[in-house]
């Protein structure tokens, strides 16, 4: 291989390289959980039904399909009939982004109820992105978000497609 052509090689990979890290660097969404309460039955493979509420009706669909997506591929529910009101609700609420520091942030929460209205888990959490408005890969990282959450405490269980792992757990941090 020619020295050019091996330079012209490591300055792609290079480049690509960064653009993947340009994109990670744009988006970090940090989640505090509430804890976890083992008291509550948890079924084996429920209907979850799925609400979104915010100022951005375009961010508010955008989640609703993620949530929608995840919960479908990532992990054990069973698909509702358009009718069909759930064994649990998913109801997530975003607000309008605040500036809290370097990078605008989106906070957002989120609420699991059973089909009887009882609160189930709720945990609140932020993402924080580039730019003036968020875009679709800040409220696609949010769904992945609470249904990694919904993995970590439990309430739904995770499959494994080696060509389509799950998202890593959020971290968790004590306060």
């Amino acid at each position: 291989m020619s020295r050019a052509r091996l330079t012209r090689t490591l300055v792609g990979i290079g480049a690509a390289v960064a653009c993947c890290f340009a994109v990670e660097a744009g988006t970090r969404t940090h989640v505090t959980f509430a804890g976890r309460d083992d008291a509550p039955i948890r079924l084996g493979r429920p209907g979850i039904a799925v609400r979104v509420d915010g100022p951005s009706v375009s961010g508010a669909t955008v989640l609703a399909n993620e949530l929608s997506r995840e919960l479908a591929h990532q992990v054990h529910t069973r698909p509702l009939d358009a009718d069909e009101p759930g064994d649990y609700e998913l109801a997530v609420a975003f607000s309008s982004p605040v500036i809290a520091g370097a990078a605008p942030e989106l906070p957002f929460s989120a609420v699991l109820t059973s089909s009887r209205g009882q609160r189930l888990w709720r945990i609140e959490g932020h993402s924080e992105f580039e730019g003036a408005h968020p875009d679709s890969a800040v409220f696609s990282a949010i769904g992945r978000n609470v249904v990694s959450a919904l993995i970590h405490d439990g309430w739904v269980q995770p499959r494994y497609d080696p060509d389509d792992p799950p998202p890593r757990s959020p971290s968790v941090r004590s306060e």
